[in-house]
C-alpha cells in the first residue's frame, strides 16, 4: 500500500512537472512539437510554398529554435497577401519573459496594453503591432503585417493561437 502510494505521488509530482512546466519534466514538454491551427481569426494558414519562402517563415522557425536551445517553434502566417489582413505568429516551447521582452523592444508603457489575456504592444516606427501571451510551457506571438492594425484586432488572434497550441 505504502508503495503504492508512493508510485502514484510520483506519477502525479511528473505529470504536474510535464504540463505546468516545472522541473526536470519541463524539458519533455518543450521538446513536444507545435500543430498549428488551419485556421485562426477566421483566417487560412499561408500554405503556398512560395509564400512561405517569401515570408522566410521556416529559416525564422529554424533560427527561434536554434537560439531557444532547440526548443520547438513555428513561425506561421494567417491571412492573405492581397494586403488587407495577413498576421504571422510566432510559438516556441518554453517559458519567454514578456515584460523584458517588451522593454527590450523600447516600447513605452503608453503603448504597452492588456486585450484579454494578451499583452500588447501597438506599432511603432519600427515594430509591427504585435501581442503575447505565455505560460511556463508555451509562449505565443502574434504580429500584424498590415499597417493601421490595432492590438484590439491582434490581441484576441495571440489568445485564440494559445489556446489551440496548448
Amino acid at each position: 500500500m505504502t508503495v503504492g502510494g508512493v508510485v502514484l505521488a510520483l506519477l502525479v509530482v511528473a505529470a504536474f512537472g510535464y504540463f505546468a512546466g516545472l522541473g526536470p519534466m519541463s524539458r519533455l514538454n518543450t521538446s513536444r512539437g507545435i500543430v498549428p491551427p488551419a485556421k485562426l481569426g477566421g483566417l487560412d494558414r499561408v500554405t503556398d510554398p512560395q509564400i512561405r519562402e517569401q515570408l522566410k517563415l521556416e529559416q525564422t522557425r529554424d533560427q527561434l529554435s536554434r537560439i531557444n536551445d532547440g526548443k520547438q517553434a513555428t513561425v506561421e502566417a494567417y491571412g492573405n497577401l492581397d494586403g488587407r489582413r495577413l498576421f504571422v505568429v510566432i510559438a516556441l516551447r518554453g517559458k519567454v519573459d514578456i515584460d523584458k521582452t517588451i522593454k527590450d523592444s523600447g516600447a513605452s508603457p503608453e503603448q504597452v496594453k492588456k486585450v484579454g489575456q494578451a499583452t500588447c504592444v501597438e506599432s511603432t516606427d519600427n515594430l509591427p503591432t504585435q501581442c503575447y501571451r505565455g505560460s511556463n510551457t508555451l509562449t505565443v506571438i502574434a504580429q500584424a503585417a498590415n499597417d493601421g492594425v490595432s492590438v484590439d484586432d491582434v490581441g484576441p488572434l495571440a489568445d485564440e493561437a494559445f489556446k489551440a497550441m496548448k
